[in-house]
């Protein structure tokens, strides 16, 4: 623009933005203010002082800082010698722009660079322009800086007349003033422009981070005198991975790790080894990512290899990746009702342990026999010879899953199907059967409550609960005879409810207790079951307490009680488990097989090749997820198991439907299928089969799976 047209159209108070944004007419301006203190630390004067002079004085402008209004915060760094003249005559009105002169009038180069984010310029009726760049936060608007008072061209009589008039001032004077200014072009002054904006971010950067740096110290002191100054608990936290973010003074005083032993390294140092107890702690992990927070209780170990048994707290903290969780721990070791009550729970945990190991095993290798049996069963007529020899061994591996059913509910891992009911129409519905299996002597005298509140529990375990203490009750009658008496009830606080087996017999002895809970432990003969271990895993599993009262000539007194239901939502019907199909179906397609049983693996496919699908195999989730990497669009669907090594089930099931969202995957696990969908959270699962299976069972999960996949396919 030449001079000329630039003298005929001064336009006071128009904004000429250096660089004018696409629709900047249709940009919406707002104004976000900054959170409570922060914003005036930010823009305080004396902070920028000695920036802005410098840069002012380098540059031969007049600096200073404004609000997001143009009000000026703190001095006029370098003022011009027309601006400073002029201004000393008549100061600034209120509202007036601060390196404006021609008054009135209103600038709108500070609300101009707010509304559009980039450097705009003004040119008063003096003929002095300056520029406002915006100053921004994390997309809060705060306030402005601007520079000039100075000429574009050389300065005009004419205006500068009308400026010594308004001013009450020399005209000669202004105008000696006036020549003596180097006049600035206005790409010169958009250089300037450009640099006072990138200066001012980095100062306005600068001084947030020291703000927010000087608040997390003082945060972080406070967090920690307050986390150290709780002696009796230990607070610590783990990332995703179980490795040690933090730790107060109470746990390096309840494990004896100091915080830089323990600062990074595995959390499971802390833990009584052992692969349940592994799974029992991952298994909180997910309870506290739903829920929030879980209660625990279990066996932790010091750095000096002692045990004690912790009470506590688990919280999850943070989402996704950044997710965190929380432990408070103490030592209730001391507060147990004796020693020899300690030595038992510890005994107890450490054969569930054992139990529940040995359970996944022999569930695995039952899989194989049992599968092979009925595999085999199919291609033989019924009245050959061998058809029968397989009928036995068929029978008798059912057998053995019952034992193995029995391991896993002493492990505390056997619920099956979570039902709600009431716990005294449940024992009333077992009277024929309890009546049959106790000798004509004992009398069972029965105390049931009526309309208690539902109990929400696996109800086929609550009667093998009732059965056992029952008969064993009953059992410990001599031939004389004597009374059973059975009841039920609600506690005080009606957040429990009760059964209570109180036997007339001869009573127990110090050493009968002490060893009344082992596996196989009986006073009648070796070899008899688990009974009273089967009994306790299952009442620790539903989260339930046992007490026990017994001594010789006065009987024993069995005391189980469990969490009330809540909600009154009417009781489910218990129905039968469907009778196993005895033939194998047919199906077609490639079926991905993944289990750390080389046996099963092998009976799997043969089964489900037999059948007509194709398959592939893996012994673990990472070679699972690398073939379906592969051939994603030829794999039908997934039999995945839960617990292998190397990688689990959980984590091949998140990767492979990261893969293929809708790719029909049936879990396989010897443990409950609760456990395992609660296990994987939210996320969908085609199918579940449960260790040992069949042959047809196999193949109907399969089509299930796929019949399912496909009708959703549909429906979409």
């Amino acid at each position: 623009m030449s001079a000329r047209k630039e003298a005929a159209n001064p336009g006071h108070g128009a904004a000429d933005q250096i660089a004018e944004p696409a629709n900047a007419a249709e940009e919406e301006f707002r104004y976000l203010d900054m959170p409570g203190e922060l914003r005036p630390e930010l823009l305080e004067p004396t902070g920028w002082d000695e920036v802005l002079g410098t840069f002012a004085v380098t540059m031969r402008l007049a600096v200073a800082l404004t609000d997001a209004e143009g009000r000026l915060l703190g001095q006029c760094h370098n003022p011009q010698p027309v601006w400073r003249l002029a201004r000393g005559a008549r100061p600034e009105a209120n509202g007036e722009c601060p390196f404006c002169l021609a008054p009135p009038a209103f600038c709108s180069a500070v609300k101009e660079a707010l509304r559009t984010g980039k450097a705009a310029t003004v040119e008063d009726r003096a003929g002095l322009a300056h520029i406002a760049v915006p100053l921004s936060l994390g997309g809060h608007q705060l306030g402005a800086l601007i520079a000039g008072q100075v000429f574009t061209r050389y300065p005009e009589p004419l205006r500068l007349e009308r400026v010594a008039r308004e001013s009450g001032i020399s005209r000669s004077r202004l105008w000696q003033e006036a020549v003596q200014q180097v006049p600035v072009t206005r790409a010169t002054l958009q250089l300037y422009g450009n640099l006072l904006m990138s200066l001012g971010q980095a100062v306005l950067g600068e001084r947030h981070a020291a703000i927010l740096q000087r608040k997390l110290a003082q945060t972080s002191q406070r967090y920690r005198l307050f986390i150290d100054g709780v002696k009796e608990y230990a607070l610590y936290t783990v990332d995703r991975d179980g490795r040690v973010t933090s730790w107060n003074r109470g746990a390096e005083r309840l494990f004896g790790y100091t915080e830089a032993e323990i600062m990074g390294e595995n959390s499971a140092s802390l833990l009584v080894t052992g692969v349940l107890n592994l799974e029992a702690v991952q298994q909180a992990k997910v309870e506290a990512d739903q829920l929030g927070s879980v209660e625990f209780e279990g066996w932790r170990v010091r750095k000096d290899g002692t045990g004690f048994f912790g009470s506590g707290v688990l919280a999850s903290m943070g989402k996704g990746g950044e997710r965190e969780y929380g432990s408070l721990v103490r030592d209730v070791t001391e507060s147990r009702r004796s020693e020899q009550d300690l030595q038992q729970a510890q005994k107890l945990e450490g054969i569930g342990v054992l139990a529940g190991g040995i359970a996944h095993d022999f569930n695995n290798l039952l899989t194989g026999i049992m599968g092979g049996l009925s595999f085999v069963k199919t291609s033989l007529p019924a009245d050959d010879p061998a058809y029968r020899m397989l009928e036995i061994a068929e029978r008798s591996s059912v057998r053995a899953a019952e034992l193995v059913a029995q391991l896993l509910a002493y492990a505390g891992k056997g619920k099956f199907v979570v039902t709600r009911f009431d716990l005294s129409a449940l024992i009333l519905e077992m009277l024929p059967l309890i009546a049959a299996s106790i000798p004509k002597t004992v009398e069972l005298d029965l105390a049931l409550t009526p309309g208690l509140p539902w109990m929400e529990a696996d109800a086929s375990q609550i009667r093998q609960i009732a059965m056992n203490l029952i008969i064993n009750g009953a059992e410990s009658i001599g031939a004389e005879g004597g009374t059973v008496r059975v009841s039920t009830g609600v506690s005080d606080s009606k957040t429990e409810i009760f059964m209570q087996v109180k036997d007339s017999g001869s009573g127990m002895s110090e050493t009968t207790k002490a060893k009344m809970f082992d596996p196989f432990f009986s006073t009648k003969f070796t070899g008899r079951g688990l009974g009273l271990a089967a009994v306790s895993g299952i009442v620790r599993g539903h989260k339930g307490k046992m007490q026990v009262d017994s001594a010789p000539g006065r009987g024993t007194t069995f005391r189980v009680t469990f969490p009330a239901e809540r909600s009154q939502r009417p009781a489910d019907v218990l129905r039968l488990a469907d009778k196993p199909p005895a033939m194998v179906p047919q199906g077609s397609g490639a079926i991905l097989v993944v289990d750390d049983e080389p046996a099963l693996r092998e009976m799997a496919g043969v089964i489900l090749e037999n059948s007509g699908y194709a398959t592939l195999a893996a012994k673990d989730g990472r070679e699972a997820v690398e073939i379906f990497r592969k051939d994603a669009r030829k794999i039908a669907a997934v039999l995945l198991d839960m617990t292998m090594p190397v990688m689990g089930g959980h984590e091949a099931f998140r990767l492979i439907r990261e893969i293929q969202p809708g790719v029909p995957i049936v879990m396989s696990s010897g443990y409950s299928e609760v456990a395992a969908r609660e296990a994987l959270g939210g996320d969908a699962v085609a199918g579940f089969i449960q260790k040992p299976y069949t042959a047809a069972r196999l193949v109907a999960s399969i089509q299930e799976a796929l019949e399912h996949s496909a009708r959703d396919e549909v429906v979409s």
